[in-house]
């Protein structure tokens, strides 16, 4: 129950990218077979250029994320260094 929790929580969906990339990696391995056993051959290229274009996205969108939780981590230590130097804290708002 605690995993349903963490993914309600905000940000929590984020836990998900590996299970969605390995399901949208999954599409595109038997989106080429098909392909390649000439099924619908034109539908298999859009489909797979779609199952590309999704993971690039899932890819920028996890480092992103990275991204802004790095510097959220920088911010707060920076902060938290400066309150111990007995300067005042940098808003980031």
């Amino acid at each position: 129950m605690t995993f349903i929790q963490d993914l309600l929580k905000p940000g929590g969906g984020v836990a998900l990218i590996p299970f969605i990339r390995g399901t949208i990696a999954t599409l595109l391995v038997l989106v080429i077979l098909m392909g390649i056993a000439d099924i619908a051959r034109i539908h298999m290229v859009v489909l797979a250029s779609l199952s590309i274009g999704l993971l690039m996205s899932i890819s920028w969108f996890e480092k992103a994320w990275n991204d802004v939780q790095r510097s959220r981590g920088e911010s707060s230590s920076s902060n938290a260094a400066a309150t111990k130097a007995g300067k005042e804290p940098e808003k980031t708002d």
